[in-house]
């Protein structure tokens, strides 16, 4: 499903990009269109602003001739109301004309021009007044009717129309264009609404589309986890599936049976606290594979002779598998840990074990037969010698020759019922000195093949373990070896001391294990033997070393003149309690 949503998500991606791109875009031309409606605005409203400013300008002129006529003519000081107000505030507002005036250069020059004609006019109007103050009323009248005034105040109107006609043409310019912007943005504004709502239905419908495909896709992963928690549920062996944290999401029927914990009381706990497991010899917690896995994204698995721990306090030998679950990215999600009740296996195992014994057995009893069935018949010799002997010293002599034959034959006998008498209680063995047990059994087959032996024993400290079992590791360990040697062969054999135990060393310079057999001669019942041998026992040889808490490995060169194989086991020194263990597994 990751694929698919995968897949869904640039074209929801791009109708959103788009859905915002147009957004923006309309805004910014929608800004657009008002800022210049605005600025249109602004200079409609300057232009206004500059013809109010000549215009009071104009009636300030003309009210303060009024007033001075007035006064002039009736004597009364309040005509002179309208004439004062015009001289303190002409210059005020002659100086925002040419502040408004500032971006025109042809009107700042009119205004210019303005000024000087207006103060001309009120240095007229301020002369009669002040003739009229002194007393010279003649005077002021002649000033008034003289033609100076006129001329003055009709150069101010003539200057006003200029200005006037000018503002005019430019706020008739000006409303224009205002109005062309205004429709301009309306059309812009509509159109980018538009353009954004088609988009906005655009990313409806995309939208729509792509939640009914996760609608869907939701489903399938439903169908699909119905289906496989039902897969979990049917399949025979015990799973429990945990988060990235390790904690259990998931018990399957089998698991719920060995672990004694439902899935539900079992969701959210860690896993150490459902999958409890120990080394079945030694009784040490053994690591979890969740955790392994976990921490190296690796399928994991346990090692042999591992025990259960269920809820009610019980021990089942298990066997496992744990592997990473992980998504597209590769990122580890959880863990998947599948796992079995070996309990039938070991028996399996157990018999399999005691079939191999009483294989190695019969064998060995075919090479105690061979070895005491010479000195058998230089017994039935002797004695015949000794009863048709001619003097009773010869036949003394042939009958002492006979009882040191049986003697032979004695000693072989015991070592024989020595050699696979299994002891129920650990004994401190010498692996050295059981090594030279081993080979006195083989000492005639080694003999018939002029095998060399090599002999490099350190001074290993004494081991507790059972007796019957290393012999069977060593004898099976010979025994191949002696099977693989030629004529002539070579047997290097070699114990050294180890912290905790004795490492055991058996080389031979035989024919060697080809590569491809390499990996698996500790399988049961593989072998290349075609005569002799069930292919157990190397297989054996693992078991019980394992068992013990030892270790086995094995190198070996097949090809050329540097060939023969190399085992090496390492045995440890085991506390009676782990021994007690040890035979409750067998």
């Amino acid at each position: 499903m990751g694929g698919r949503e995968a897949k869904q998500a640039p074209a929801l991606t791009v109708a959103v990009f788009l859905v915002l791109a147009t957004l923006v875009a309309s805004g910014i031309v929608s800004y657009r269109a008002t800022a210049k409606v605005i600025a249109n605005e602004k200079l409609v409203a300057h232009t206004l602003r500059v013809i109010a400013e000549v215009q009071t300008t104009l009636s300030l002129l003309t009210e303060a001739e009024t007033g001075h006529r007035g006064y002039l003519l009736t004597r009364d000081p309040s005509y002179l109301a309208p004439y004062n107000q015009a001289v303190a505030e002409l210059p005020g507002h002659l100086e925002k004309l040419e502040d408004l005036t500032a971006d025109n250069p042809t009107q700042n020059r009119r205004v210019a021009d303005l000024r000087q004609l207006v103060g001309e006019r009120l240095e007229i109007s301020k002369s009669i007044v002040d003739l009229e103050d002194k007393g010279q009323h003649a005077s002021a009248m002649a000033v008034l009717l003289s033609a100076r005034g006129k001329e003055k105040m009709n150069r101010v109107r003539t200057m006003v129309d200029e200005m006037m006609t000018a503002e005019d043409q430019l706020l008739e310019e000006r409303s224009t264009d205002s109005q062309r912007s205004a429709r301009q943005a309306i059309t812009t504004f509509a159109a980018a609404s538009l353009a954004a709502l088609a988009f906005l239905l655009m990313f409806y419908l995309v939208a729509r589309r792509e939640v009914h495909k996760r609608e869907e896709a939701a489903r399938e992963i439903a169908e699909r986890e119905a289906w496989l928690q039902t897969t979990l549920h049917s399949i025979g062996d015990a799973v429990i599936a945990t988060d990235q944290n390790g904690k259990v999401k998931f018990l399957n029927a089998v698991a719920e049976q060995i672990t004694g914990f439902a899935s539900q009381e079992a969701g959210g706990r860690p896993i150490e606290d459902i999958f409890r497991i120990e080394n079945e010899i030694t009784r040490a917690p053994v690591e979890n594979p969740v955790e392994k896995v976990l921490h190296s994204g690796k399928i994991t698995g346990l090692a042999n002779h591992t025990i259960l721990i269920d809820r009610n306090g019980g021990e089942i030998p298990v066997e496992d598998s744990a592997a990473p679950i992980v998504d597209n990215a590769g990122k580890v999600l959880g863990v998947v840990l599948v796992f079995r009740d070996v309990t039938q296996q070991r028996r399996i195992q157990e018999s399999a074990r005691k079939a191999e014994k009483l294989a190695a057995a019969g064998r060995l009893a075919a090479t105690i037969a061979h070895e005491i069935n010479n000195p058998l018949e230089a017994v039935t010799n002797l004695l015949y010698l000794a009863r048709t002997a001619d003097s009773l010293a010869a036949a003394q002599n042939y009958l002492a020759s006979a009882d040191r034959e049986l003697s032979r034959v004695a000693h072989i006998t015991r070592q024989t019922l020595g050699f696979y008498r299994d002891s129920t209680v650990p004994v401190t063995i010498k692996v050295s000195a059981l090594l030279e047990d081993v080979l006195a059994v083989y000492e005639s087959r080694m003999r018939t093949k002029q095998i060399t032996i090599e002999k490099d024993y350190k001074d290993e400290a004494a081991i507790n373990t059972l007796r019957g079992e290393l012999v069977q590791i060593f004898s099976n360990l010979i025994a191949n070896a002696l099977d693989a040697l030629p004529a002539g062969g070579h047997l290097r054999l070699r114990t050294t001391p180890k912290r905790g135990g004795v490492e055991f060393e058996i080389e031979d310079n035989g024919v060697g294990i080809p590569p491809d057999n390499l990996e698996r001669i500790f399988d049961a019942f593989f072998t290349t033997k075609t005569d002799v041998g069930t292919g157990l026992g190397l297989w054996v040889v693992k078991d019980l070393v394992e068992k013990q808490g030892g270790t086995v490995a094995v190198s070996s060169c097949s090809g050329g003149t540097d060939r023969g194989t190399r085992f090496i086991v390492f045995i440890p020194s085991m506390d009676k309690e782990s021994v007690s263990r040890m035979q409750k597994v067998s």
